[in-house]
Protein backbone atom coordinates (compact mmCIF):
# COMPACT_ATOMS: atom_id res chain seq x y z
CA UNK A 1 0.00 0.00 0.00
CA UNK A 2 2.46 2.77 -1.65
CA UNK A 3 1.35 6.26 -1.33
CA UNK A 4 1.30 7.95 -4.98
CA UNK A 5 0.87 11.88 -5.61
CA UNK A 6 -1.27 12.57 -8.65
CA UNK A 7 -2.07 16.33 -10.55
CA UNK A 8 -5.95 16.96 -10.13
CA UNK A 9 -7.59 20.13 -11.11
CA UNK A 10 -3.80 21.28 -11.05
CA UNK A 11 -3.59 20.32 -7.34
CA UNK A 12 -0.67 17.94 -6.42
CA UNK A 13 -3.27 15.18 -4.35
CA UNK A 14 -1.96 12.26 -2.49
CA UNK A 15 -3.43 8.94 -2.42
CA UNK A 16 -2.90 5.24 -2.26
CA UNK A 17 -1.81 2.52 -5.03
CA UNK A 18 -4.87 0.66 -5.29
CA UNK A 19 -7.02 3.18 -5.06
CA UNK A 20 -8.88 4.30 -8.25
CA UNK A 21 -9.42 7.88 -9.60
CA UNK A 22 -12.99 8.35 -8.41
CA UNK A 23 -11.51 7.49 -4.61
CA UNK A 24 -8.71 9.59 -4.77
CA UNK A 25 -10.83 12.41 -5.61
CA UNK A 26 -13.11 12.40 -3.34
CA UNK A 27 -10.72 11.87 -0.80
CA UNK A 28 -9.25 15.04 -1.37
CA UNK A 29 -12.71 17.02 -1.79
CA UNK A 30 -12.72 17.12 -5.36
CA UNK A 31 -15.95 16.93 -6.40
CA UNK A 32 -16.80 14.19 -9.15
CA UNK A 33 -20.65 13.63 -10.37
CA UNK A 34 -21.26 9.71 -9.90
CA UNK A 35 -24.54 8.43 -10.42
CA UNK A 36 -24.02 4.36 -10.70
CA UNK A 37 -21.03 4.17 -7.70
CA UNK A 38 -22.64 2.89 -4.72
CA UNK A 39 -20.45 2.04 -1.41
CA UNK A 40 -19.85 -1.70 -1.20
CA UNK A 41 -20.89 -3.03 -4.78
CA UNK A 42 -18.45 -3.29 -7.82
CA UNK A 43 -18.09 -0.08 -10.38
CA UNK A 44 -18.66 -0.85 -13.91
CA UNK A 45 -18.31 2.56 -14.95
CA UNK A 46 -22.05 2.65 -16.94
CA UNK A 47 -23.23 5.80 -16.09
CA UNK A 48 -20.48 7.60 -17.38
CA UNK A 49 -21.07 10.52 -15.72
CA UNK A 50 -17.82 10.51 -13.56
CA UNK A 51 -15.40 10.81 -16.44
CA UNK A 52 -12.53 12.51 -16.42
CA UNK A 53 -9.53 13.37 -18.72
CA UNK A 54 -6.33 11.66 -18.44
CA UNK A 55 -2.97 13.04 -19.82
CA UNK A 56 -2.51 11.16 -22.99
CA UNK A 57 -5.44 9.44 -23.08
CA UNK A 58 -7.15 9.83 -25.91
CA UNK A 59 -11.10 10.16 -24.96
CA UNK A 60 -12.13 10.53 -21.44
CA UNK A 61 -12.19 7.48 -19.09
CA UNK A 62 -14.26 6.52 -15.68
CA UNK A 63 -12.98 7.96 -12.71
CA UNK A 64 -14.56 5.15 -10.91
CA UNK A 65 -13.12 2.05 -12.75
CA UNK A 66 -9.45 3.39 -13.73
CA UNK A 67 -6.83 3.00 -11.64
CA UNK A 68 -4.70 5.24 -10.14
CA UNK A 69 -0.95 5.63 -10.49
CA UNK A 70 1.86 8.04 -9.56
CA UNK A 71 2.65 10.75 -11.71
CA UNK A 72 -1.05 10.78 -13.47
CA UNK A 73 -2.36 14.16 -14.73
CA UNK A 74 -6.45 14.20 -14.36
CA UNK A 75 -8.86 16.67 -15.32
CA UNK A 76 -12.32 16.57 -13.82
CA UNK A 77 -14.19 19.56 -15.39
CA UNK A 78 -13.88 20.72 -18.78
CA UNK A 79 -15.89 22.17 -21.52
CA UNK A 80 -15.48 19.09 -23.55
CA UNK A 81 -16.40 16.62 -20.05
CA UNK A 82 -19.43 18.93 -19.72
CA UNK A 83 -20.65 18.32 -22.83
CA UNK A 84 -19.77 14.53 -22.30
CA UNK A 85 -21.55 13.98 -19.61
Amino acid sequence: MSEITLTINGRQVKGKEEDTVLEICQSNGIDVPTLCHLDGLSDVGACRMCVVEIERERRPVPACTYPARDGLVVKTSTEQLEKYR
